[in-house]
């Protein structure tokens, strides 16, 4: 039974009412805009091998019940004085009303999808890509599409993909054909847009990426290097079952969360609790993320 109360989870309580909302925060020479496309009610399962008796504990401390888990869709709008990017566009419409409410957090903000020049990928599973389509025509009709040379060729070989990504394939081939033409593929220590540089982070697919926004104080867009921060940051070993390769992304978040944590780097991503704005510290043998004012 979903919480109600946001004396028993508030994290989880927050996540659930923030669908079609917008919080904005300065990096380098940007607006970075959160757009909360909505959230997935999750269980446990969605972390083979771990066991309720386990997971309750840790998740208990960050306003979360591991038995009833609530995860945010996000994404962002990085808005420069006469350009208009955004990173991933949410669920779209195929996945009831928990989400695809980006369109309404981009009114929010005052936004709009015509204005959109580029949108850069992390990767291309449905809760990233689907929302940058409607049908066969493109949400955002003059923009360019931004995707690693990993991540296409991932799904541009269809033969090796498990059973559970290629459930996937049709809506990542549905963001390729709607951008045919006008889509860039780029390589990690690329600045496809001025002041942003892609970031390595495979794993959860190969060509998963994010964008760090460099500046005196720079924002590191991760895209999933975690799905459920109150539990894989404690334990980045809790891996999410929708990774490619568990190994590599587990890996990849030991590597991601030593680093942020160590020179004090901001992180967002498509998966923190909404805003989803934070500074990463050490607790134990893990992490635990820090949720910052979007001001400061």
């Amino acid at each position: 039974m979903p919480v109600d109360s946001p004396d028993q989870a508030p994290v989880t309580v927050g996540i659930r009412q923030a669908a079609g909302r917008s919080v904005t925060t300065a990096a380098g020479d940007y607006r970075v805009v959160a757009l909360c496309d909505g959230h997935v009610d999750f269980d446990l399962s969605r972390l083979p091998g771990v066991a309720i008796e386990e997971a309750l504990p840790v998740a208990a401390p960050h306003g979360v019940d591991a038995g009833d888990l609530a995860v945010s869709v996000n994404a962002f709008a990085v808005v420069g004085p006469d350009r208009l990017y955004l990173v991933d566009t949410g669920n779209g419409n195929i996945r009831g009303p928990g989400l695809g409410h980006l369109l309404r957090a981009l009114e929010n903000a005052g936004l709009q999808p015509e204005d959109v020049d580029a949108v850069l990928m992390t990767h291309m599973h449905g809760d990233h890509v689907a929302g940058l389509y409607d049908g066969d025509r493109s949400v955002f009709p003059n923009a360019e599409m931004i995707v690693s040379e990993a991540e296409r060729a991932f799904w541009d070989a269809p033969e090796q993909l498990s059973d559970m990504q290629g459930g996937q394939l049709e809506l990542a081939r549905r963001g390729f054909a709607t951008h045919a033409g006008r889509t860039t593929i780029v390589n990690p220590g690329d600045e496809p847009v001025p002041g942003v540089t892609v970031v390595a982070l495979p794993g959860h697919t190969p060509g998963h990426v994010g964008y760090r926004i460099d500046g005196p104080d720079p924002l590191l867009i991760w895209g999933d290097v975690v799905h459920l921060p109150a539990l894989q940051m404690a334990r980045p070993e809790w891996y999410f079952a929708f990774d490619v390769d568990p190994e590599t992304a587990i890996a990849t978040r030991r590597r991601i969360l030593d680093e942020v944590a160590t020179d004090g780097m901001r992180v967002t991503g498509a998966h923190v609790p909404f805003p989803g704005f934070a500074r990463v510290g050490r607790a134990g043998d893990g992490y635990v993320y820090h949720p910052i004012d979007p001001d400061a």
